[in-house]
């Protein structure tokens, strides 16, 4: 067998004498015992069976009727391949995940030293819609004068219900902007107006912010990036909490904007 074709193997991670036993095979089509291939091997048998091993466990090496046979190549390089790219996107992973990390450790103390404000005291990313969930409930939970909700069906009125209906015993207002499109969004509505939520319409088909503030104080809030009605899979930028003036300024003004030229649902 040429030097080539053994160079290339070895860089594909299979050993020396994982190689010479291949090629010993690729010669002998009705295959050898195990014996015999240990026997007719330059190398240690202990070395000779560990390459036997790693043969079969890559699939290079079958074994048919107590025998070892050369597997086709082309099917053992289609095995190789499908094991290097699972071991590739492993890495990658990995990469990612440890890059997303010295990112975190480095980014807030480059910007802190730069701007003089630390970038968390602007936004705090929120990892996943659920995570949004859970900490819009606490945002409501903090409220003690009066709560805004930006939404488009509000289907996650569920999540938040319970809290909801503390909030307004302890005298908290509410004001929701949704749409009432289909007849479970106006079950909602009606639901959410039966607690005492003063909801309505917004002028606009479609609007890409999503939020709830509580006091002018505390925001979560998520701007969709597409339509969910363009009947694709929609996709939103990743969602914040923000207790700053600023921000949450922002927001509230064009919630009244909004809130102004909507109508009661």
């Amino acid at each position: 067998m040429n030097d080539e074709a053994q160079k290339l193997m070895e860089e594909l991670g299979f050993s020396r004498e994982g190689c010479s036993i291949y090629f010993s095979l690729l010669e002998k089509p009705s295959g050898e015992t195990i014996e015999q291939v240990l026997a007719h091997s330059s190398f240690s048998s202990r070395d000779a069976e560990r390459a036997v091993k790693e043969l079969v466990e890559k699939g290079i090496v079958r074994v048919s009727s107590n025998k070892l046979e050369a597997s086709e190549p082309k099917l053992f390089v289609a095995r190789i391949q499908d094991m290097k790219r699972t071991e590739m996107s492993r890495d990658l992973d990995a990469l990612n995940a440890k890059s997303t990390r010295l990112l975190s450790l480095l980014e807030p103390q480059y910007w802190e030293l730069r701007l003089g404000v630390k970038p968390e005291d602007l936004l705090e990313p929120l990892s996943t819609l659920e995570e949004m969930e859970v900490r819009t409930v606490k945002v409501i939970a903090n409220a003690s004068r009066n709560v805004s909700i930006s939404a488009e069906t509000f289907g996650w009125f569920g999540k938040v219900r319970e809290e909801i209906y503390r909030a307004i015993e302890r005298g908290v207002k509410f004001r929701l902007l949704m749409t009432a499109k289909d007849s479970e969004a106006g079950s909602r509505a009606r639901e959410a107006k039966g607690l005492g939520i003063e909801v309505r319409q917004p002028k606009e088909d479609w609007y890409p912010v999503r939020g709830t503030l509580s006091d002018d104080k505390e925001l979560v809030f998520l701007i969709w990036a597409t339509n969910e009605r363009d009947g694709r899979r929609p996709k939103f930028f990743r969602p914040h909490f923000t207790k700053n003036n600023g921000m949450i300024r922002v927001f509230a003004d064009a919630f009244d904007k909004r809130w102004s030229d909507a109508s009661p649902i």
